[in-house]
């Protein structure tokens, strides 16, 4: 179990980690030696999107009272009703890469022969992205012989490039590989306190965390070890999917609501747990900072986390 957890804390600390550097506009190694096509910073992108002809996908800066924050909405044939989630740090990255657009090769004005010859005269693939004053586009073709890169024009100018794969193939599977996989960017050493309400009963309890992750009560300094085996099952919990219609659920009952508070008093974030009752199966569903919305949770720890309620209230 120890294993788990720091397992669990790597990723997250990756996660951040690459959010961070896309906030911080830097350059992977592996980018660096591209050609640079066109060069904006990654706070002037509004929107991109991607269309081909079974999915239509559009990532656009929103703003609400915590910041600004990237949100997904995906359609097309693989997604009729459309599909909406929040972006992931691996989405972020993706856009500072399409606002800085670096590419493996450069063709220069594209003649009819090339065009066709890269299986751009009746391209089905599109990248756009728009900047708060202009648009930049990519028709996208044939991957290279021998290989996954793909050949690409734009067409407001003519000009070819040979494009890396890995910046059509995140928009080609949408959202498994852009979507937010985290409750939580923040660190568990960053909380020092939680507030817990649950549905059980009892009275909301407020809990301090130890260095060493114990967790104790403002009354008593003895560690609640009930308290720390359902704190340690709620730091489990994962987001198994979005796409929650919440007027298609049956009976929504709240379960849990965490609130995480750091060392001077500030609000870092939260996270909600709820059952539908009336589900034949997978009735969990779980909301946070980072979700915004109800997304799915992982059944087998969400019922672990309510099957720990009874050892802390």
């Amino acid at each position: 179990m120890k294993e788990l957890r720091i397992h669990a804390g790597l990723f997250v600390v990756a996660a951040v980690a690459a959010f961070l550097t896309w906030n911080r506009e830097t350059v992977s190694e592996a980018d660096r030696g591209l050609i640079l096509a066109w060069d904006r910073d990654t706070t002037d992108v509004a929107s991109v999107r991607y269309q081909s002809p079974v999915a239509d996908l559009l990532i656009e800066r929103r703003t609400d009272a915590d910041g600004d924050f990237l949100w997904a909405v995906e359609s097309g044939e693989r997604h009729p009703d459309a599909l909406e989630y929040p972006v992931g740090a691996p989405g972020h990255t993706l856009v500072g890469r399409l606002a800085s657009l670096r590419v493996i090769r450069e063709l220069g004005e594209l003649s009819p022969e090339q065009i066709a010859r890269y299986g751009l005269v009746d391209a089905e693939e599109r990248i756009a992205v728009r900047f708060g004053d202009e648009l930049r586009e990519l028709v996208v073709g044939d991957s290279i012989f021998g290989g996954g890169d793909r050949y690409a024009v734009e067409p407001a100018t003519g000009v070819g490039y040979v494009i890396p794969r890995d910046l059509v193939n995140p928009l080609r599977i949408g959202e498994g590989a852009i979507r937010e996989r985290w409750l939580h960017h923040f660190q568990d050493a960053d909380v020092a306190t939680v507030r817990v309400a649950a549905a059980t009963g009892g009275e909301p309890r407020t809990m301090a965390r130890g260095e060493a992750g114990e967790w104790t009560g403002p009354e008593n300094p003895e560690p609640d070890a009930g308290f720390a085996n359902l704190m340690e099952r709620i730091g489990q919990l994962a987001i198994a999917g979005y796409g929650v219609d919440p007027s298609t659920l049956g009976n929504l009952m709240p379960l849990l609501r965490v609130d995480y508070i750091d060392a001077e008093g500030s609000t870092l974030g939260f996270m909600e747990l709820f059952r539908d009752s009336a589900a034949e199966r997978d009735p969990y569903y779980i909301r946070s900072e980072r979700t915004r919305v109800l997304a799915h949770a992982v059944t087998t720890l969400a019922e672990r986390v309510e099957q720990g309620l009874g050892e802390a209230f």
